[in-house]
């Protein structure tokens, strides 16, 4: 079984794959699905993506040597993808627009840039694209469709709610000893931290960095509830 290759085939098609799911879905469930069959598409893709990273475990746990250390699902795509079910299952605008900015910002980075090393068909591979490119394209799905368009101040929201995990985080990797969510070493994977200096300003760095991918991911629904005249309260 051949490894990954960040930019060779079986990246770029998960890439475009991605990119042509996040657009048709949307578009057909808006013009072939109730608002209740919606919901229940939306409830499908949170059910599978959440199932996928237990079943992962379980393989890990009765295959392959179980790495607590690094294979806990404590980063932040997998805590949302275990949990994305949850707290979605009614979505409710508020914590819609919180996972909204951390996954069109940070999981978007991870498909763009991943960091996994075995090639298809490896559970690894098939894992890591689920969780990532599923959570990218359950978002936009459930973005337009359900017509949960973020507020600006829900990028302030995320970025708090993203601190106060990341400080819980590290915590753990002081106790443990290891580097969950990359607060005490950068990935060994080609990123873009490598452009942000040493640690820990990298950390620093990426809160700027943070505003500024909320921001422009703002962009597409600002001009939406603009339009629309949307009602932000809830």
């Amino acid at each position: 079984m051949n490894g990954f290759e960040p930019f060779g085939l079986h990246h770029l098609v998960i890439v475009l794959l991605t990119i042509a799911l996040s657009i048709g879905l949307p578009i057909w469930a808006n013009r072939r699905l109730t608002a209740s069959g919606r919901i229940r598409v939306s409830r499908i893709m949170a059910a599978t993506i959440s199932l996928t990273v237990v079943v992962w475990t379980i393989i890990r746990l009765c295959v392959e040597t179980f790495d607590w250390r690094e294979d806990l699902p404590l980063d932040v795509c997998n805590s949302l993808a275990l949990l994305v079910a949850v707290l979605l299952w009614n979505p409710k605008r508020g914590m819609h627009e919180v996972i909204y900015y951390i996954v069109l910002s940070g999981t978007l980075q991870a498909v763009l840039t991943p960091e996994v090393f075995d090639g298809f068909p490896h559970h690894n591979y098939l894992k890591y694209w689920i969780v990532h490119s599923g959570l990218v394209i359950y978002v936009v799905f459930t973005t337009a469709t359900l017509k949960l368009y973020p507020s600006w101040q829900g990028m302030f929201r995320a970025l708090a709610w993203l601190n106060l995990y990341a400080l819980g985080i590290h915590v753990l990797n002081l106790i443990w000893g290891t580097n969950f969510m990359y607060t005490m070493a950068k990935p060994p994977t080609a990123s873009l931290m490598d452009f942000l200096g040493p640690w820990p300003w990298y950390l620093l760095v990426c809160e700027g960095i943070a505003l500024v991918h909320f921001w422009i991911i703002y962009l597409p629904v600002a001009r939406i509830r603009a339009e629309t005249r949307y009602d932000s309260s809830f």
